[in-house]
């Protein structure tokens, strides 16, 4: 009990002081001073490993973004043929798909 009392007028003043310094953070004094502390003008990003994670995942995107593919015309020509190829390819695997339900009797379109 007697701790309490005398915790609860303590902390009543230390939050007053918090409160006063926030408010006079950034301020200049009377003599043109800015008090300059630890936290910059953004505020801080927490430093939990979910945050850090994140952080990480987008500068990887945007150094994937930043990297060039198909710089070259030849690799941009390259990349549209083997594209249309896998095109080619999956057409025939679905032709030969249809052909075989055909043949089973079981095509049923709609």
């Amino acid at each position: 009990m007697l701790l309490e009392a005398a915790g609860g007028p303590r902390s009543l003043l230390d939050n007053r002081e918090e409160t006063k310094a926030k408010e006079e953070e950034g301020v200049p004094d009377e003599e043109g001073w800015v008090k300059v502390t630890r936290r910059g003008r953004r505020p801080v990003l927490p430093r939990t490993e979910a945050a850090s994670l994140r952080v990480l995942e987008r500068e990887r995107r945007k150094r994937a973004r930043k990297e060039l593919l198909n710089f070259y015309a030849w690799q941009h020509r390259e990349s549209k043929m083997e594209h249309l190829a896998q095109l080619r390819k999956k057409f025939e695997e679905d032709k030969q798909r249809i052909e075989l339900l055909r043949a089973q009797r079981k095509f049923r379109p709609y």
